[in-house]
């Protein structure tokens, strides 16, 4: 059986590095947020300069934030696609064991 030498190494460096950690959780928020985006508009069945149009700006905009290496989304963005793709947006925070806050913002 073939061993994932990216999975092993990955971890072998979250373990040993708190940098590795955070850059590693940054990057996979960046890429939720680029996924959310694209399956946000799949799901209305909307084309990229059809979201653009609805919220008035340009399609390659919407191309940025569907892509896993833009770190640019505002939260502001991210309500008028929800909003224009019919989508209820809520943000969740949770610091245990005393937070747990969910606000609906669309």
């Amino acid at each position: 059986m073939k061993r994932d030498h990216h999975r092993d190494y990955v971890q072998a460096r979250m373990k040993r590095s708190a940098r590795f950690r955070r850059a590693y959780r940054r990057s996979l928020r960046k890429v939720d947020l680029a996924i959310l985006v694209a399956q946000m508009r799949e799901a209305a069945g909307l084309s990229q300069a059809e979201l653009a149009a609805r919220i008035d700006t340009a399609q390659p905009v919407i191309a940025r934030l569907e892509n896993a290496e833009y770190g640019g989304h505002s939260l502001k963005m991210l309500e008028k696609i929800a909003t224009a793709c019919g989508v209820t947006l809520k943000l969740h925070a949770q610091k245990k064991p005393k937070l747990e806050l969910e606000v609906a913002l669309v």
